[in-house]
């Protein structure tokens, strides 16, 4: 914010109009400076919900491992029970097939379950990341914005001390000016009574 400078009077103060347009100025600063705080607030808290939405989704992809794990828990078993059917040759090689497609079946399971920890790994990460970016944009304004508004209560806190005291001894002024006017008044009386 620029320094703007307030002019002085003649009886000792400042000008009015000079003083009401720096405190104008100050407060048209604070607003702006709120408001950037209040955006930057906005966006954490929406970064937090998407973090939160990946975690639910983090949640949602282990849990369909699970539900493929167990699925193939049960293809292991029933492999297991055809394995006791070795010695029938035949019933082995028309089952082949089945073996070799429950075989992919395993690796794609692998592969999606491989891919869906390295996306939400990828997810999580580059919302940590930008979370921490926008948590330290925030504290960085933040503490421009604290120093600013201090110098500028400082500022105005001195100014308005001044403008006390010039108060507190206006009345000293005026009782002075009275009593010469009065003094003043007398010697136009006795010039007029002189002359008659």
């Amino acid at each position: 914010m620029e320094n703007y400078p307030i002019k002085s009077v003649t009886f000792g103060g400042f000008d009015k109009q000079d003083v009401i347009r720096y405190i104008e100025q100050t407060a048209a600063a604070q607003q702006t400076l709120q408001t950037e705080n209040e955006h930057l607030r906005n966006q954490v808290a929406d970064l937090s919900a998407e973090l939160s939405a990946l975690r639910a989704q983090i949640s949602s992809l282990s849990a369909e491992r699970d539900q493929l794990q167990e699925t193939l828990s049960q293809e292991s078993a029933s492999r297991q029970q055809l394995e006791t059917l070795k010695p029938l040759e035949d019933e082995v090689a028309r089952l082949r097939p089945d073996a070799e497609a429950y075989a992919q079946f395993r690796e794609r399971i692998g592969a999606i379950e491989c891919e869906a920890r390295k996306r939400a790994a990828d997810l999580e990460q580059a919302t940590v990341s930008q979370l921490q970016k926008t948590v330290d944009l925030f504290r960085e304004q933040y503490q421009t914005l604290m120093s600013t508004f201090e110098s500028t209560a400082s500022h105005v806190n001195g100014e308005l001390r001044k403008v006390e005291v010039n108060l507190t001894q206006l009345p000293r002024a005026m009782d002075q000016a009275g009593t010469e006017l009065n003094e003043l008044a007398a010697r136009l009386e006795r010039s007029k009574e002189s002359q008659q």
